[in-house]
């Protein structure tokens, strides 16, 4: 499930909206204090279905976009949304491991940090998989 955090950074790498940004994940050691910068994550995950013997994940996956303030901070964090969610709304990953559903953009929040002189907002995916158990 966590191999779905390179396969969204790659994705979003290779956009032209995201040039000069930092493009990160949670399990990577990388100084974060840059920014402009892309932070994906998974948030967790439900359990939609259970059969035996499998049982259906879905986690939520987070796309944190993260900007100076500044009078283009609107403006870039804009084209970061609609690049996001462009690239990634009804996408479906491709992992070797595990046939994942298409991405569904879930919800849009403002981020919260602790540093003053940052703005960003976060946007919230969902996705799902069979993960079979004992029979």
């Amino acid at each position: 499930m966590l191999a779905l955090e390179k396969i969204i950074q790659d994705r979003l790498r290779a956009l032209p909206a995201f040039t000069g940004w930092q493009v990160r994940g949670a399990t990577v050691a990388t100084d974060r204090r840059g920014v402009p910068a892309v932070d994906v994550r998974m948030g967790g995950a439900s359990v939609p279905q259970v059969r035996k013997p499998a049982v259906t994940l879905q986690p939520e996956w987070s796309v944190t976009l993260v900007v100076q303030k500044s009078d283009q901070a609107a403006e870039q964090l804009d084209a970061g949304l609609v690049a996001a969610i462009g690239a990634l709304h009804n996408w479906r990953p491709t992992d070797p491991t595990r046939s994942w559903t298409e991405l569904q953009v879930a919800r849009v929040t403002e981020a919260a940090f602790s540093e003053a002189g940052l703005v960003g907002y976060e946007i919230t995916f969902t996705t799902a998989a069979v993960f079979d158990g004992q029979s």
